[in-house]
């Protein structure tokens, strides 16, 4: 693949921010457009900030309780924070050319999913893992038809079991150094659960505590793990990255003729063997 082709993946012309956006503006459009991530822009379009769901989230966890005089709580939240605030100040970008194989590179190195396209200083496009991995599910480049066996390892990731709190996969996680869990319970996975829907559903969590603070709240993992559709390790490698794409998922669970659990395929796992390739 020619470092051309670079150009056929790039989102010019994307949407993008000032800095004094609020927040609950920014995660309305993330909802409307499907979108992760997006570049904060000055008056003259350079690129001073990069601002993700994450971000989002940390702001919304982070936010303050304001005790009033007569006692009730208020909350300060991320409604009034901007961009600004919490947005990625130190921002890794491209030129329109930059080869394929060095902004795979830099996603992966840097494990960050978005890179914004710059002309000199100012913003011309976007491109994101999303946009490699769709890349990657065409097949038509020949690492990609290879089965997904290869990404297997001796020894499976431990399932995590459906009744395990928020805490709890969030521990498994880290201990792990994994962004991503496979659930599932004697030995069938029941579908793949990443770090940022568990930060998301403990901000849902605590923000209804808030409003109805009596109600009786589930933290156990089941209610957001995201279904993964039936894999076989016989399959190409592209298939399982088409399914990453079509379901929105991060990952997708590899099981055997008889539903049981062989592995988890990552979109790291497959977007390290489109950069092997290019090497």
């Amino acid at each position: 693949m020619s470092a051309a082709s670079l150009g056929t993946l790039v989102t010019y012309n994307p949407w993008s921010v000032p800095p004094h956006v609020l927040l609950e503006d920014v995660a309305a459009r993330f909802e409307e457009l499907g979108v992760h991530h997006v570049p904060v822009v000055d008056d003259e379009r350079r690129v001073i900030g990069m601002l993700s769901e994450t971000d989002l989230l940390r702001a919304r966890q982070s936010r303050r309780v304001v005790l009033v005089t007569a006692g009730a709580a208020e909350t300060e939240d991320a409604s009034f924070v901007v961009a600004r605030d919490v947005m990625s100040r130190e921002v890794i970008s491209i030129s329109s050319m930059t080869s394929f194989a060095e902004a795979l590179g830099l996603l992966l190195d840097r494990h960050i999913h978005a890179l914004p396209v710059v002309d000199g200083e100012r913003l011309v496009g976007v491109i994101s893992s999303r946009d490699f991995l769709r890349e990657f599910s065409y097949g038509e480049i020949d690492c990609t038809c290879e089965p997904i066996s290869r990404l297997l390892k001796a020894q499976p990731p431990d399932l995590q079991e459906p009744d395990a709190t928020l805490d709890e996969a969030l521990l498994a996680m880290n201990e792990s150094g994994a962004d991503c869990l496979p659930v599932g319970q004697g030995g069938c996975p029941l579908g793949v659960l990443a770090r940022r829907d568990i930060v998301r559903e403990k901000c849902r969590l605590s923000e209804e505590a808030e409003i109805l603070p009596g109600k009786p709240r589930t933290a156990s993992i089941l209610r957001i793990v995201r279904n993964s559709p039936a894999i076989r390790s016989g399959q190409r490698l592209c298939e399982a990255a088409a399914a990453m794409i079509d379901r929105g998922l991060p990952a997708v669970t590899v099981i055997n003729q008889s539903n049981r659990f062989l592995g988890l395929v990552t979109e790291d796992d497959l977007l390290k063997v489109l950069y092997d390739a290019q090497a």
